[in-house]
Parts: structure tokens; C-alpha cells; sequence
């Protein structure tokens, strides 16, 4: 059947890229702008008297000799984000503080909405918080939760295992860390130094659209924090309320590309478990076009799997058990060490990058950035109009151009790998 040559060696090719190129993409990715000069707090308004720059970073500051008493806010001026990226660095000694953003001004120096929590405190820097609105109705560190439009909070699952934030692997105390913010519609998801923190579909009636970027600092005892590398990438798209794709519970909304399949797919600790034989696929019984998939995987066994798109022929199961009929589809490739790869399934049209394409399948721009086997991985896709671009933890690992725009269903393959996947989350792109 077309294609299954090319998946049966699929698993043979790594693409080999000096170790280097990860630390240098992050901040060389298209369409980021720095926010910050590294010089002086032009474009920001703030008591001046806790602000400073040092060492090409903004400061906050207070001492025994210059207390602060209650929380103060330096303000970005130039703007109101909606939709964004938002990526900077922070270091933080001692104290409290946070990233404000879709936020709005209350008083002199004084903001109120979204922050991404700034703490030494391992289990609370990373969490989603309210200042001085919704408080702890947004997700703590290691959750995934939905408000709906009542501004109730209902908790659909992990982002992040408890005892995996007290290890501490997420975050180092007292050095430079890298926090990641994106918002995209009611969909947001707070990353530190590419492990996912917090997530939330804000489906609150009350909710901020969009609102002013600013950084804390919080009142009380001493303390000091810093900030650098401020990069603002602002989204022109429009979005449409976020769905999530699996209910945690059960596969409703799934449906079996074959009765073989029938004991390779199961949920349980609020995963859809990928038992990896016979292979197959599911996939969703709704259609979609263009938009951002972002869901969490991680391998409980080295092998095969994938994350299917625009799945546009119909589910042919195989007369002889023993073969797999694959449909039309885009593949985000699952194997171990291979993701980020993509697979052009049944000769589906698109364009890569010629240099980097073997037959129907184009490897990633980078060495492998996934996690150990048993450890959680973020994949995000977005597919809008003809353009696709695969992230992995982050990382942009692909691309293709000139892609056919169809509507079709999203699917997980089993391939040989036992995988679990969660937290399947896709907003719609408007057109």
C-alpha cells in the first residue's frame, strides 16, 4: 500500500546537528522582537527608586535602607499584546515576583490580571496566578484547568507530575532561567526553560482579552530580581475557542481505524495509552482545517508512533490483519529520537526542504530535544492555510510549505512504540 515502505524505514534515519544549535535557534526564531534595549528602561514606566539596569538586565530591588511595602510593577508602554509569544530570562536571590500580561492598569505602577509566578520556591514558581483578580482560580503549578464562562475552575489534568516539580528538574534556584509564555485565543501555557508549568482554557465571560506586559515585584522584605533577553513575538491570527480533543476519561470523539485496534488504545491515569501492536490509528470523528494541536507525549518503550493531520481518505481497514492500510494524511513523526520528523503519508502534497527529505519523509532541523523514556514532551502543530510548523519542548524542529488545505481528521498511530498522550488541546485559526 502507498507509503508503507518508507514508514517500514522510517526508524533507520537521525539527523545529526551539532549540540550547539538548540541554545542559538531559541533566540534566532522569526518574528520575535526584543523589548528591551539592555541599556535603559526606555519604553517602561516604573518607580525608579527600586528599577535600575545592570549588567544589560532590568533589576528590581529593595533593602533594609530602601523597603518596599507593597507591590510595585515596571509597565512595557509601547503596547497591549493579544496573541503573543513572549520569551525572557529571570534570575531572582531572594523574595517574590512574576510576569504580568494580558493585564490592565489600576493604579500608579499597579497592574491586575495574568502572571506567570517568579519564586525560589520549587512547586510555585511556574504556577499561573491572578494579581489582585482570580487569584488561585488559575492553575497552579502542574496543572491543566479550564474555567468556564462562569470563571468556575474545573482541573482536566497534569501538566507536570507533583513529585517530578519537587525534584526540581524544571527550574534551577538562583541562576538564569528561561520563561515562555503563549497566547494564543483563551488558550495560554506558561513554560520554564521549555518544561510546561501551567495551562489554562480561559473560557471566563469576565475574562481579559488582551492587556499590558509589565514585571513585578512584590512587597515585603528585601529582595532582588532580574530580567533580560525580553523577546515579544505579537500574532496576527485570529483564534477560536480552544477544544480539547480528549476528555481524560474515555475515547468519545475517537474512532478506531479497525477493529484491530480495539485493544491497542485505552486511557487510563488520564492518558490515552498507546499499546503500539497491531499497528493503526485512532482519530477524531471531527474535522478541522487549520489550527494549533498542542498535546504532551512521552515513550514508555523505544518505537514508532505519530500524530496524524488532515487525515483526508477514508478509514480502509486491511482484508489481511497482518497489513495497514495508512490514509492520506500529514504525519508529525513519533519515534523515538525521530520526532519532529515529518512523513508526507500517501504522498500528501507539500513542500520541504530538499537537502533535509529522503523519499516522503523530512527530518528535523535539529538533534533530538526530547526527553528521557517515561519523561513528558510537549508537541505543538500548526498548520495555517498551506504553512506547517512542528515544535518540540519548544524547540522549532520543521516546516513545510505549499500544503495541501483540506479538511480532515486528527489521528495517533500506532506503530510499534508504546506511547501515552494527554492534554490534546486544538484552537482553530480563523480564516
Amino acid at each position: 500500500m502507498k507509503g508503507k515502505l518508507f514508514f517500514l524505514t522510517a526508524v533507520m534515519f537521525l539527523s545529526i546537528v551539532p549540540s550547539t544549535a538548540y541554545a542559538e535557534q531559541k533566540c534566532a526564531e522569526e518574528g520575535f522582537a526584543s523589548i528591551f534595549n539592555g541599556k535603559d528602561l526606555t519604553g517602561w514606566d516604573c518607580d525608579e527608586r527600586y528599577w535600575s539596569v545592570e549588567n544589560g538586565a532590568i533589576v528590581g530591588q529593595s533593602t533594609k535602607e530602601n523597603p518596599l511595602k507593597h507591590n510595585t510593577f515596571c509597565i512595557w508602554q509601547p503596547g497591549e499584546p493579544e496573541n503573543f509569544i513572549l520569551k525572557l530570562k529571570f534570575r531572582i536571590s531572594n523574595g517574590n515576583s512574576g510576569v504580568q500580561y494580558r493585564s490592565e492598569v489600576v493604579g500608579k505602577w499597579k497592574v491586575a490580571g495574568c502572571q506567570a509566578e517568579i519564586d525560589n520556591k520549587l512547586g510555585d514558581v511556574g504556577e499561573m496566578y491572578g494579581e489582585k483578580t482570580r487569584k488561585h482560580l488559575l492553575p497552579r503549578c502542574g496543572e491543566f484547568a479550564v474555567l468556564n464562562e462562569a470563571g468556575e475552575k474545573i482541573i482536566k489534568g497534569k501538566v507536570a507530575d507533583e513529585e517530578w516539580l519537587e525534584k526540581g528538574e524544571y527550574y534551577k534556584p538562583g541562576q538564569w532561567n528561561e520563561y515562555t509564555i503563549a497566547a494564543r485565543g483563551n488558550h495560554i501555557i506558561q513554560f520554564i526553560n521549555g518544561f510546561g508549568t501551567a495551562e489554562l482554557i480561559d473560557g471566563d465571560k469576565n475574562r481579559q482579552h488582551r492587556g499590558v506586559l509589565a514585571l513585578q515585584m512584590h512587597g515585603g522584605g528585601s529582595m532582588k530580581v532580574e530580567f533580560r533577553d525580553i523577546k515579544l513575538k505579537e500574532l496576527d491570527n485570529k483564534y477560536g475557542d480552544a477544544e480539547v480533543l480528549f476528555n481524560g476519561e474515555d475515547l468519545e470523539g475517537w474512532k478506531y481505524s479497525g477493529d484491530n485496534q480495539k485493544d491497542v488504545w485505552s486511557v487510563r491515569d488520564g492518558a490515552i495509552y498507546d499499546a503500539g501492536s497491531p499497528w493503526g490509528y485512532i482519530r477524531t470523528e471531527k474535522q478541522f482545517t487549520n489550527f494549533i494541536l498542542h498535546l504532551q507525549y512521552r515513550h514508555l518503550s523505544r518505537g514508532n508512533g505519530g500524530v496524524l493531520m488532515r487525515i483526508n481518505e477514508a478509514d480502509e481497514p486491511s482484508p489481511d490483519s497482518s497489513k495497514v492500510v495508512w490514509p492520506m494524511a500529514i504525519e508529525a513523526q513519533g519515534a523515538y529520537g525521530n520526532v519532529g520528523d515529518i512523513i508526507a503519508m500517501g504522498e500528501f502534497p507539500m513542500k520541504t526542504a530538499k537537502e533535509r527529505r529522503t523519499n516522503r519523509r523530512t527530518r528535523k532541523l535539529y538533534e533530538s530535544n526530547e526527553r528521557e523514556i517515561g519523561q513528558w514532551n510537549a508537541y505543538e502543530i500548526t498548520l495555517d492555510g498551506e504553512d506547517l510548523e512542528i515544535r518540540v519542548n519548544r524547540l522549532l524542529q520543521n516546516r513545510a510549505s505549499e500544503c495541501s488545505e483540506v479538511n480532515g481528521a486528527i489521528g495517533l498511530q500506532s506503530e510499534g512504540g508504546k506511547m501515552e498522550f494527554r492534554n490534546i488541546v486544538l484552537t482553530p485559526i480563523e480564516k
